[in-house]
């Protein structure tokens, strides 16, 4: 993820933490901070820089009490901040499944983070994400633990702009983060309705959920790290055992907005998926959309939840037998898909079959 840093990264960052030239030896200077003295090579294309600055990284590690990772991550690329995620019961390494899942939820929190730090919360109407926040995920890196298992992202932020986009998503992924684990552990049940109301999107939740673990039980920590060009207090954010099963609990709870209109569609189940730890009784139906008695356009897959296992055991069966389905209720929209919401008796198998 680094390069090696150059001389004058190597002596803005010393110079910045506290350390200060105290004697000079065969033309490098010798910089000391408490009892520690490291010395930095003259030039940059001495054939032992490089292995001067690899001591010289570990021994200002070793007096700060930092790993070596990121005292030279710090040096060589000063423009960025750092947001990093640690899997606090897990070792170095983990299933592949398990890695994936983190790698794919702190990805998404970064990109919905960058979304709502530009005012635009969902992606595009075609699915698409927004150009800015594409270009921001192009130039970020990523890299992984050495110690307990965890990533590290780092958002370059412009040293010729005074709100870039890098920093205005870290310091909104502190914030919802922030939000989203007070509300996890609140006893008000309405605390999820004020993630919301705060410009929260249940995107965000759903990764925080995820990085979480598989079962979304697992204790994990967010910690944020800033770029000495524009310098913060360092922060951490903890999310003990349990918290992500009740973020996503509480998130899927009030994720879900119910419009005034009412919606039917009928025609063949084509999806069915049903998440017990997320989504339950989700389905799609292939038909033109109804909406109070006025169709909205050709066919298309509509989103339809059910209402309880009953109802999804029989989506089931019409799906493996062919059979239509009719399905009215409530025009809902969750999580950027707008759907129906089926009433109580709203769901019905037909007698007919597909085409």
């Amino acid at each position: 993820m680094t390069r090696s840093p150059r001389i004058e990264d190597v002596i803005d960052y010393l110079r910045a933490h506290g350390w200060a030239v105290t004697s000079s030896w065969r033309n490098a200077t010798v910089w000391s901070w408490r009892e520690f003295d490291v010395l930095v090579p003259p030039q940059d294309v001495m054939a032992d820089t490089v292995t001067r600055l690899r001591e010289l990284v570990r021994c200002v590690a070793d007096a700060e009490g930092r790993s070596p990772r990121g005292v030279g991550r710090e040096m060589a690329m000063p423009s960025v901040d750092v947001v990093s995620y640690r899997a606090e019961d897990l070792a170095g390494s983990v299933a592949l499944p398990d890695g994936i899942r983190a790698v794919r939820a702190a990805r998404d929190l970064i990109a919905a983070c960058a979304r709502e730090a530009l005012g635009e919360p969902r992606p595009t109407p075609d699915g698409r994400t927004p150009e800015a926040v594409g270009a921001l995920l192009d130039r970020s890196l990523m890299s992984l633990s050495e110690e307990a298992f965890g990533i590290d992202i780092a958002l370059p932020i412009e040293e010729d702009r005074t709100d870039p986009l890098g920093r205005r998503t870290a310091l909104r992924v502190l914030h919802s983060s922030t939000v989203v684990l007070s509300a996890a552990r609140s006893a008000d049940p309405e605390a999820f309705e004020e993630v919301f109301r705060a410009g929260i999107s249940e995107e965000v939740c759903v990764a925080l959920s995820d990085l979480a673990g598989q079962d979304r039980r697992s204790p994990f920590e967010l910690d944020f790290h800033w770029s000495r060009l524009a310098p913060l207090a360092d922060e951490a954010v903890r999310f003990p055992s349990g918290a992500g099963a009740r973020i996503r609990a509480g998130s899927r709870r009030v994720g879900q907005v119910a419009e005034t209109a009412v919606g039917v569609v009928e025609g063949p189940v084509t999806r069915l998926s049903d998440d017990e730890e997320g989504e339950r009784w989700r389905i799609g139906v292939r038909g033109v959309l109804d909406v109070d008695g006025t169709a909205t356009g050709r066919q298309r897959l509509v989103t339809v939840w059910l209402r309880d296992a009953r109802d999804y055991e029989a989506a089931l069966l019409a799906h493996r037998e062919g059979r239509l389905v009719r399905v009215a209720g409530t025009i809902t929209r969750t999580r950027g898909t707008r759907g129906i919401t089926a009433a109580e008796a709203g769901f019905i198998v037909t007698d007919r079959t597909r085409t």
